[in-house]
């Protein structure tokens, strides 16, 4: 049978609760978009919904903790929510680990086209044009702390194109779409499709990326379906605020003012690829070259770190450096490690616990000797997955106590 076509969008994971954070400096300038951030996010899906026309929002899961985000998330809701409402497009919303429907406060009325699905069992909705039925909506919400029970999605059985709405599924993977033609999922601030046939299972990720850790364009996504039931799916970019990793590849003459050159060239760039909107940057420094050996968090990176934060602290849209991380490994020339000098043996010793992993660095032998035990000592036991991370932070601090040696 033909299918009426359909669209809709599909959005999870708002969080409005939780702003901006993962970093160890805020600049004054951007302290106001950390917070209001998952707000302008969440109004640009809202937005987008109502640019397309849409049928329906699909809402699945983690749109928002009211306990810690207060009454100004609800109303935030449920006027936007309205305005689809007064535009034809009805919500469907299955509650996640933090938004259960018997979380929604009875003082903050909603509008009738918002559908909550409840827990326990799949719940069914029909979306109409013209009071005739042209696609079937399933869901469940996910009680806290409890499994979820999603054996009852299915296929309608008058062949109407059924989408299922979920924070996550029990199903294995790869089969998280056998049972419904679209599967709209949250739980994962990451877009990501995770099964395409029989049916499509997808996570539209968070709107806004939270912090370094989940870097490039977040948004919703804008589901499109046609006469034969063909799915097409497309991004939109919502994130008002943008975390980038961007890696600066030196070369082996590169000195102090060359790599700033460099790092100006990609922040140029960057604005260009990301037009309005304000920009968080991690730069990674690889390549070769000397300079290499003193970028180190607590010492010339940080300084380094500095001049790029004034350089372009009060640029609109912003963009805010916020660490310069350097992991190559210590570049010395062969001969030094032949030196008779404090260098050659600092490098010999480096050496020495890089090739013999086995080797103890002993650093309990430099504890105060009234403090032999408790947090002191723990603080000398060096896991082993951190002993190499250990052994570069230390021969470069070492190559940069040196060179002010040297200086002096």
């Amino acid at each position: 049978m033909s299918q009426p076509p359909l669209r809709f969008v599909h959005a999870s994971d708002l969080r409005l609760d939780r702003p901006l954070g993962g970093v160890t400096e805020v600049p004054p300038e951007l302290r106001e978009a950390f917070l209001e951030a998952p707000y302008l996010a969440a109004e640009q899906v809202f937005e987008t919904a109502l640019a397309e026309n849409a049928d329906a929002v699909l809402l699945s899961g983690n749109i928002v903790d009211l306990y810690q985000a207060g009454p100004r998330a609800a109303a935030f809701l449920a006027k936007h929510f309205q305005r689809l409402a007064d535009n034809g497009i009805e919500v469907f919303w299955a509650g996640g680990q933090v938004d259960p429907p018997d979380a929604w406060p009875a003082s903050v009325r909603l509008p009738e086209s918002v559908h909550r699905f409840g827990v326990g069992r799949v719940e069914s909705f029909a979306i109409t044009r013209g009071e005739k039925p042209i696609a079937r909506i399933q869901g469940i919400s996910r009680s806290p702390g409890q499994g979820l029970d999603d054996s009852g999605f299915h296929r309608d059985a008058n062949g109407l194109f059924t989408i299922g709405v979920a924070f996550g599924t029990a199903a294995s993977p790869g089969a998280e779409g056998d049972r419904v033609h679209y599967m709209a999922l949250g739980g994962q601030h990451r877009r990501q499709t995770v099964d395409q046939s029989p049916g499509i299972a997808h996570y539209a990720g968070t709107p806004q990326g939270r912090s370094p850790a989940e870097p490039e364009a977040h948004g919703c996504t804008v589901v499109s379906v046609d006469e034969t039931g063909h799915v097409k799916t497309l991004f939109v970019a919502t994130d008002v605020v943008r975390w980038v990793t961007e890696t600066v590849e030196a070369t082996a003459g590169c000195d102090e003012a060359a790599l700033l050159r460099l790092i100006e060239q990609k922040a140029d760039k960057l604005r260009e690829k990301h037009v309005g909107r304000d920009l968080l940057v991690t730069w990674r420094i690889t390549g070769r070259g000397e300079l290499l050996n003193y970028l180190r968090p607590d010492g010339y990176g940080a300084e380094l770190l500095t001049r790029l934060r004034k350089k372009w602290a009060k640029e609109s849209p912003a963009l805010w450096s916020v660490s310069l991380e350097c992991r190559e490994p210590l570049q010395a020339p062969g001969e030094w490690y032949d030196e008779e000098t404090i260098r050659g043996d600092l490098l010999r010793q480096f050496r020495e616990f890089e090739n013999d992993a086995t080797a103890a660095l002993e650093l309990e032998s430099f504890l105060p000797e009234d403090r032999p035990t408790g947090v002191y000592a723990e603080l000398a036991e060096i896991p082993s997955h951190q002993r190499a991370e250990l052994l570069l932070a230390a021969s470069k601090l070492g190559m940069e106590l040196i060179a002010v040696d040297d200086e002096d």
